[in-house]
C-alpha cells in the first residue's frame, strides 16, 4: 500500500511542471489601449464595452485563452501608455512614433484611409491636398508616411473623427482625414450623408497592428500572438467587423 502511494505521488510530481506552464496562460490579462471613439471602442447604451476592436480581440481570446482589458484613452495617451509600460498593447494604425518602444505584431487588417472634402471639391490626386485649407487630423494619429511628414499641408488637430466632421459640416475646415469606417460611422451618427460632401480621395491603405510594449511583463506571449494575428489577417477585416457591429447603412468601402 505504501509503495503504491509513493508511486502515485511520484507520477503526480512529474505532471506538476507541465500544469504550471499551461495554467497561467489562461489567466493572463493584457491591457490594450485603443482610442476612445466609436465605432472602434466605446461604452454602449447598456454600459458595456463594444465596438470593432472588441469583436477583433474576442477572436484572439478564442484562440489563445488570453483576456484583453480594453483601456479607452485619447490617441496621444495610448502612445504614452505603451512607451511607459502602463499598457501592454496598443491596437491602432501602425505608428512610427512607437519604434524603439514596442514590437509591431501584425498586420491585423488593411483599411482604406480617405480624405473627405467640402461639397465643392472633387479630390482625385494627392497634389490637390496642398491646395486645400485646413485638414482635420486626429491628434497623434498616423495615416501615411507621405501625409504625416508633409509640412506643406495645413493640418488642424482634432480629438476624434466626430469633431473633425462637425468642423467640416460647419465649413471651419476644408477636409477631414481618417479611416473609412470611422468617417462613415460618424457621418451617420451626426445625421449627415457622404453624398453631401465632395468626392473623397483614397489616401492610402493603412494597416492596423498590435504594438506590444517593450516594458510589458508578458512579452513571452509575443510568439503566440503573432501566430494568432497571422491566422486571422485579411484585407478589410476591420471594415467587415464594423458592418457586423452596425449593419444598417450603405457601405462606401471598396472591400467586399
Amino acid at each position: 500500500m505504501l509503495k503504491a502511494l509513493l508511486a502515485l505521488l511520484l507520477i503526480s510530481s512529474l505532471y506538476l511542471p507541465v500544469l504550471a506552464q499551461v495554467t497561467p496562460a489562461n489567466n493572463i490579462t493584457l491591457k490594450v489601449g485603443v482610442p476612445a471613439f466609436a465605432p472602434f471602442a466605446y461604452i454602449n447604451e447598456d454600459g458595456e464595452m463594444s465596438g470593432v476592436m472588441v469583436r477583433y480581440l474576442n477572436l484572439l481570446t478564442e484562440d489563445t485563452g488570453f483576456e484583453f482589458e480594453l483601456v479607452l484613452q485619447p490617441y496621444a495617451r495610448v502612445l504614452a501608455g505603451v512607451k511607459s509600460g502602463e499598457l501592454d498593447i496598443a491596437l491602432i494604425f501602425k505608428n512610427v512614433q512607437l519604434e524603439g518602444y514596442a514590437d509591431f505584431i501584425g498586420p491585423v487588417s488593411s483599411s482604406n484611409v480617405i480624405v473627405l472634402p467640402q461639397a465643392s471639391v472633387d479630390l482625385q490626386t494627392y497634389e490637390q491636398l496642398i491646395l486645400l485649407g485646413r485638414i482635420a487630423v486626429v491628434r497623434s494619429a498616423s495615416f501615411s508616411k507621405t501625409f504625416d511628414e508633409d509640412t506643406k499641408l495645413q493640418k488642424f488637430s482634432v480629438k476624434d473623427y466626430k469633431q473633425g466632421i462637425n468642423l467640416l459640416s460647419m465649413g471651419r475646415v476644408d477636409a477631414v482625414v481618417g479611416s473609412e469606417a470611422g468617417i462613415e460611422y460618424n457621418l451617420q451618427e451626426l445625421g449627415l450623408d457622404i453624398a453631401n460632401f465632395g468626392h473623397p480621395y483614397v489616401l492610402a491603405q493603412k494597416e492596423n497592428w498590435l504594438h506590444f510594449s517593450n516594458k510589458s511583463k508578458h512579452r513571452t506571449l509575443i510568439k503566440q500572438l503573432k501566430a494568432t494575428v497571422a491566422k486571422h489577417y485579411q484585407d478589410g477585416l476591420m471594415y467587415q467587423l464594423y458592418k457586423e457591429e452596425f449593419p444598417v447603412g450603405e457601405a462606401i468601402s471598396s472591400f467586399p
